[in-house]
C-alpha cells in the first residue's frame, strides 16, 4: 500500500512540475514565436509604406489597391542626383548658386549643339558662344578646360534614372506578394490580404492631404498558437483601445 502511495505521490509531483512548468514556459514560447511573426509583417507592412510614399510622390496621392501599387513597383523609375563638389564661399558671394551654374552648362550646351546643326557664319556665331560660355564656367572654378578640349567638370549636378524596385528592395521581394499577410496561409493553405485604404481631407484653406493605411489582425497570423495566450492578447488590446493587430499609415506603424 506504501508503495502504492509513493507511486501515486511521484505521478503527483511529475504532474505538477509539468503544469508549473507549462504556466512559466507556454508565455515565453509563445512571446518568442509573436515576436517572429511580428517582425515578418511589421518588415511587410514597412515594404508597403515605402512603395506607397513614392507612388504619393510620384502621383500626388497613395495608392488603393494591390494589383495597382504592385505594377507601380514593377515599372516605376526613381530620379538620382549625382552630385560633384560644392560651391565655394567666394563662388557664393558672386552670387551664385547650384540653378545658375548648371543653367550656365545647359546655355553652353545648347550653343555646342546648335553649332553642330548649323552651317556657315551661324554655326561659327554658335561655336564662340558656346566657347565663351564654357570659358566663364572654367574662370568662376566650375570646370577645368584641358588642351585637348575636354572638360573635367568640378561641379555638376547629373540626374539619372534606375528601377524603382531594384533601388528600394534591391530585389529581395516578390511585388506581387506584397498584399500577403506572412504566416497567415497556416489555418487552410491561403494567404491573407493586408487591409488597404486610402482617404483624401481638404482643409478649411482648401489644401488637400493624403493619407493611407494598411493593416492585418493578430488573429491573421497567430494562428496556431496558444489560444488563450491570443485571447489575452486580444483583451489587452481592448483594454487599451488599440487595434487588435497591426498597422502602418503615411507617419508610422501602431508599434512604434
Amino acid at each position: 500500500m506504501k508503495k502504492v502511495i509513493n507511486i501515486l505521490l511521484a505521478i503527483c509531483i511529475v504532474a505538477m512540475i509539468y503544469i508549473v512548468y507549462g504556466s512559466i514556459m507556454g508565455p515565453i514560447k509563445f512571446a518568442n514565436e509573436k515576436g517572429i511573426r511580428d517582425k515578418a509583417v511589421i518588415s511587410r507592412l514597412m515594404d508597403i509604406k515605402a512603395a506607397q510614399t513614392e507612388y504619393n510622390y510620384q502621383h500626388g496621392g497613395y495608392c488603393d489597391n494591390f494589383d495597382s501599387l504592385s505594377a507601380f513597383i514593377k515599372t516605376a523609375q526613381l530620379p538620382i542626383t549625382k552630385k560633384v563638389g560644392e560651391l565655394t564661399d567666394d563662388q557664393l558671394e558672386n552670387n551664385w548658386t547650384e540653378t545658375k551654374v548648371l543653367t550656365l552648362y545647359a546655355k553652353a550646351r545648347a550653343a555646342e549643339q546648335d553649332a553642330a546643326t548649323l552651317t556657315g557664319r551661324k554655326a561659327a556665331n554658335k561655336k564662340i558662344e558656346a566657347d565663351t560660355l564654357w570659358q566663364r564656367a572654367a574662370t568662376e572654378g566650375f570646370i577645368i578646360l584641358h588642351e585637348d578640349g575636354t572638360k573635367e567638370f568640378l561641379f555638376s549636378r547629373e540626374t539619372e534614372f534606375v528601377s524603382l524596385y531594384d533601388s528600394l528592395y534591391h530585389g529581395k521581394i516578390d511585388p506581387d506578394s506584397l498584399r500577403y499577410v506572412p504566416f497567415s496561409n497556416l489555418e487552410n493553405g491561403t494567404f491573407k490580404q493586408f487591409e488597404l485604404t486610402t482617404a483624401s481631407d481638404t482643409s478649411k484653406t482648401g489644401i488637400i492631404t493624403h493619407s493611407f493605411q494598411a493593416q492585418t489582425l493578430f488573429i491573421d497570423y497567430l494562428y496556431g498558437l496558444d489560444k488563450q495566450e491570443i485571447i489575452n492578447l486580444l483583451e489587452e488590446c481592448d483594454d487599451r483601445g488599440r487595434y487588435r493587430g497591426m498597422r502602418v499609415d503615411n507617419n508610422s506603424g501602431n508599434w512604434e
